[in-house]
């Protein structure tokens, strides 16, 4: 089975960071649970705005602390075939996989997509914080599932409701690594997964 995993929001602690460094230069002190939506902003900035500008900076990058549990969780799934989808600049490319390889070493396959645009990345089940992200995936194929993992700023009213039989909403990694053995069972009910070639439908 192909899993695609997000880094911000699923991986890395990219918001709690970017909050830090906010407070440091701004002096405006907020807490994740204050980013409710995915443009939250503050003093008219766009918080991802000010994420891009901050990856610019090498040290901010590689200092981003990896969400709770995420390290022993994905090691857990390395049996399956795992690859990272980001919708980061490819100009952070560099920094953000020497950061994977200091966190997640056995997350070796990096793959760049647009926001909204994840369903063009051949897996079976995407792990992401965005619901956009989840709703384009799981719309693109109905045998795909989405794993939507939860963070204040996940839902946007994008309707990823109605797709509730090929989505999972899972708070921390350990009710992820549950929600991809029921998949895993759902979709391999006599247990042996078929492991050939990936097709999915265009």
């Amino acid at each position: 089975m192909r899993i695609a995993v997000d880094i911000d929001g699923v991986l890395a602690d990219q918001v709690g960071a970017a909050l830090r460094r906010i407070e440091q230069e701004y002096g405006q002190k907020y807490q994740k649970s204050d980013v409710n939506r995915a443009h939250w902003t503050f003093s008219g900035i766009d918080i991802w705005t000010e994420i891009a500008r901050l990856l610019g900076d090498p040290e901010y990058a590689l200092g981003i602390p990896a969400i709770d549990g995420a390290k022993a969780a994905v090691q857990q799934l390395s049996v399956h075939d795992l690859c990272v989808v980001t919708a980061r600049w490819p100009e952070v490319e560099e920094t953000t996989r020497q950061w994977l390889g200091m966190h997640f070493p056995c997350l070796t396959e990096y793959r760049h997509a647009r926001v909204g645009n994840k369903q063009a990345v051949p897996s079976n089940i995407l792990i992401d914080d965005f619901d956009l992200n989840i709703l384009e995936f799981v719309k693109s194929d109905p045998d795909r599932h989405g794993i939507l993992f939860l963070q204040p700023w996940s839902r946007n009213g994008a309707g990823v409701e109605e797709y509730e039989e090929q989505i999972r909403f899972c708070n921390g990694w350990q009710s992820v690594v549950r929600a991809v053995e029921e998949i895993e069972a759902e979709m391999h009910p006599s247990g042996k997964e078929q492991r050939g070639p990936l097709t999915l439908s265009d």
